[in-house]
């Protein structure tokens, strides 16, 4: 993780904030409920934990990727949960 500058690092994390502000708005509206709200809260910290405490340049690319993976699947959620 020493590779990337300090700027690189925090710019990145956009994705992590996308994802937790899907996470409340569809909690808030009620479309997240039972499995549903557990499967994506745990993808969320999961992909935060993998994030943060990466120790490779390998394993942080993977935790970003699950924060973007994660952030496309709530929009993709919020979307079609808008036309039903």
């Amino acid at each position: 993780m020493d590779q990337l500058p300090f700027v690189v690092r925090r710019v990145v994390t956009l994705p992590a904030l996308v994802s937790l502000w899907y996470l409340i708005r569809l909690w808030r509206e009620g479309e997240l409920f039972g499995v549903q709200e557990k499967v994506f809260c745990g993808w969320f910290i999961l992909a935060l934990a993998v994030q943060l405490l990466a120790r490779t340049l390998g394993v942080w690319i993977a935790g970003v990727v699950a924060q973007v993976a994660l952030s496309i699947v709530l929009v993709l959620k919020h979307q079609i949960d808008d036309i039903y």
